[in-house]
């Protein structure tokens, strides 16, 4: 579902002006409009009017910063958007958003569109959109209001951040989570049949504490066989034959006989 806000976050256009409709206007950025030489004009003494400073951090942001009409058409289209979407501002100013919009996505976009049009933000919204290679790339989406000299809203402004590494880190962090739940669970059942089988014996408390107690270090000791040591920085394999292997786990209950 989207989350919107109701206060009055709007995206000004009071930078460089192309026409955007009758009467309109959109900011130019990426491509289309070349950064402006901010350091030239600073060792001038001249200081950059703040429409200059908008359309230079626009230019360089590593986030895809794009504007869009009402109708969903695209307006502008920076180099982040280059970057993450694979167009180019040529291939895609005038076309609709919605050639970035999967098709079971399309039903995201009039839900966006409607809260643009009632002045509310769209704040982090977690998405998925296609590049132009096809494949789907997971963005954070905030949109807003493009609001024209008068006021009147006249399109939205698109901040699209690519989470696809995040999204992999989360995946990877909860399958290491499961795969550890799934090991101490294991290690418990484990230490429970070991206490059972250990006091099935007729010996002293004392006797069967320490038992417990070498079984459980014999089971240590196979795991260092079979793992290798993660703390170094290049991972060795460690030889462990199969024979090695049964001794070092049998070696408590050796001169018992039929271990059941």
């Amino acid at each position: 579902p989207l989350s919107s806000e109701n206060e009055d976050s709007r995206f000004d256009l009071g930078a460089r002006h192309a026409p955007f409709a009758a009467g309109h206007s959109v900011l130019m950025s990426g491509s289309d409009a070349p950064a402006p030489a901010l350091a030239i004009a600073g060792a001038a003494g001249i200081d950059p009017v703040p429409r200059d400073w908008l359309a230079a951090i626009i230019a360089g942001s590593d986030d895809a910063i794009i504007s869009k009409d009402l109708e969903g058409n695209i307006r502008s289209w920076n180099r982040g958007a280059a970057r993450v979407f694979g167009y180019t501002s040529e291939e895609v100013v005038g076309r609709p958003i919605t050639i970035l919009i999967p098709d079971e996505r399309l039903g995201e976009e009039p839900k966006i569109l409607d809260e643009i049009r009632h002045g509310r933000r769209v704040e982090q919204f977690e998405t998925q959109r296609r590049r132009k290679d096809g494949t789907l790339v997971d963005l954070s989406l905030t949109i807003s209001p493009i609001h024209n000299e008068n006021g009147v809203i006249v399109g939205a402004s698109k901040i699209a951040r690519d989470v696809t590494e995040r999204r992999r880190a989360q995946e990877t962090q909860r399958l290491l989570f499961g795969e550890m739940q799934h090991r101490i669970k294991n290690l418990f059942a484990l230490t429970a049949g070991i206490v059972t089988l250990s006091g099935r014996s007729n010996a002293s408390t004392d006797e069967v504490v320490r038992t417990i107690h070498e079984r459980l270090a014999a089971l240590a000791r196979a795991h260092d066989l079979t793992i290798s040591d993660w703390g170094s920085e290049t991972i060795s394999e460690q030889a462990a034959d199969l024979r090695t292997l049964v001794r070092a786990i049998l070696e408590p209950y050796d001169g018992q006989g039929r271990i059941t």
